[in-house]
């Protein structure tokens, strides 16, 4: 994949103009960021405008061919096509004409190494949402990126998720025993200014009501593993990570054990999926399959994909990446799991009654690309029959929904943060467009991107790079 551009400036008065190459160039960026900052004085006060790309604005509405977005300061003011949307006449102006304009991606489902923020702004990935990692490193990360000590996405945080006691004891604080201990560490987690709450499948039912309980009285999402969605949704949890919690229901529900060394999906009956389906979607439950990590290996896709990232290794921009994680990404990823053809006819079906598929990566899982997964999550999305407008609100819309973050993110709208993938092609005609990024805009600011190979995270992890 292509770094996406600064650009090439042509100067003239009053208006800057910015015309979008293929061609990455230091010089062009450096110079862009001098222009902002005379173009707009203040920051608040800088315009922006986006002109002659066609907006796929994240909503699900129609394409906007020839469109105008006007950025003041950090966010969108006005949103129209040209000819009918005026603007001032001091602002930047960036000629869009023959790109695609997207909402800036989100990845909704994080486990942030200490090397990986460089590599998310490349692939158009604006804002991220980990969901479980030491819980002080974490927010110090996304303390330091709000900063500016460090550049990269946007990030939210969970802390460590809530273990509890069907399974072994934790090391990091998060193992609860009983009701009052889960209670406890929500309220812990929250007064640390974490931005939402992950559990993990070993809580019991009665712990992660009150997780759930605590969560809500705090303003906090409720995300992660459940051992049983429906009862998990009844208790008002929205969230289904991964696929297995809803083979695990639909077995209960038919008296059914797993056979030892059997995946759930692999043995539950598809004919069961539409009660649930209408009940889950009923319930407004956002769905996230992780197809790219549990079900890559059951498609002919990861062929593709290691094709891709034995080009990326060798990119040296990415000498800061530690040389096991590069051979993570090129390895093989072993025999199929069993049960592909069930959760696609699941996920087709549960996008054609209206739920929310997400795609989100499980980055942090060594064989996950940071950035690049995101969009081979949209591409394995639209293998199922799900429809490349709904796969790009995956990682746009409803990613910002699911944690809470639709106020101000997922869609180019007036009054949001104005964040902007900016691709080459129609993703709608072939999602695989989403890869070709040209530029990528941050909070009305337009990012650089390339890579520093001698990049080092200022705030070390504990434990390094590993789980």
């Amino acid at each position: 994949m292509k770094r996406p551009p600064s650009g090439v400036l042509t100067m003239t008065a009053p208006v800057s103009v910015i015309r979008p190459s293929t061609m990455k160039s230091w010089v062009g960026a450096l110079f862009l960021a001098g222009v902002f900052g005379a173009a707009g004085g203040a920051a608040q006060d800088r315009v922006l405008v986006l002109e002659g790309g066609t907006l796929i604005d994240g909503t699900g509405r129609n394409p906007v061919p020839d469109s105008v977005i006007v950025v003041q300061g950090t966010r969108i003011k006005a949103v129209g096509t040209r000819g009918q949307l005026s603007y001032p006449p001091t602002g930047t102006i960036i000629k869009l004409d023959g790109r695609t304009i997207l909402p800036g991606l989100i990845d909704g489902h994080v486990h942030l190494r200490e090397y990986q923020l460089p590599m998310f702004l490349p692939y158009g990935v604006t804002t991220i949402a980990d969901i479980h990692n030491d819980t002080a490193w974490s927010i110090a990360q996304r303390d330091a990126l709000r900063s500016g000590r460090i550049r990269g996405p946007r990030l939210f945080v969970s802390g460590a998720r809530v273990t509890g006691p069907l399974g072994a004891p934790t090391t990091d604080g998060s193992y609860v025993r009983t009701v009052d201990e889960a209670r406890a560490y929500v309220r812990t987690l929250a007064a640390a200014g974490v931005d939402h709450i992950k559990v993990d499948l070993t809580i019991t039912g009665e712990q992660l009501r009150a997780v759930i309980e605590e969560a809500n009285a705090r303003g906090l999402r409720a995300l992660g593993h459940t051992q049983d969605i429906r009862k998990a949704v009844a208790m008002g949890f929205k969230h289904m990570e991964h696929t297995d919690t809803m083979a695990r229901s639909l077995l209960a529900q038919a008296g059914k054990e797993i056979p030892r060394g059997s995946s759930p999906e692999a043995i539950v009956d598809p004919k069961l999926f539409p009660p649930l389906i209408d009940y889950l979607v009923k319930q407004g439950v956002y769905v996230n399959p992780t197809l790219v990590l549990v079900w890559g290996a059951s498609t002919e896709r990861w062929r593709d994909w290691t094709a891709t990232k034995a080009q990326i290794v060798n990119d040296p921009g990415l000498a800061f990446v530690p040389a096991d994680a590069k051979a993570a990404w090129t390895r093989e990823p072993g025999p199929a799991r069993a049960g592909y053809a069930n959760v696609a006819v699941f996920l087709r079906q549960y996008a054609e009654a209206g739920g929310k598929v997400l795609a989100a990566t499980d980055t942090g899982i060594p064989p996950i690309v940071p950035g690049l997964s995101l969009h081979e999550e949209m591409r394995m999305l639209t293998d199922t029959g799900i429809p490349p407008m709904r796969a790009l609100q995956g990682a746009t819309l409803w990613a910002a929904e699911v944690i809470g973050r639709d106020k101000d993110l997922g869609s180019v709208e007036p009054g949001k943060l104005a964040d902007f993938t900016v691709i080459e092609g129609n993703p709608l005609a072939d999602i695989r467009a989403t890869t070709r990024v040209r530029m990528v805009i941050k909070g009305g600011e337009v990012m650089e991107t390339a890579y520093d190979p001698k990049w080092v995270n200022p705030i070390p992890r504990p434990g390094g790079n590993g789980r």
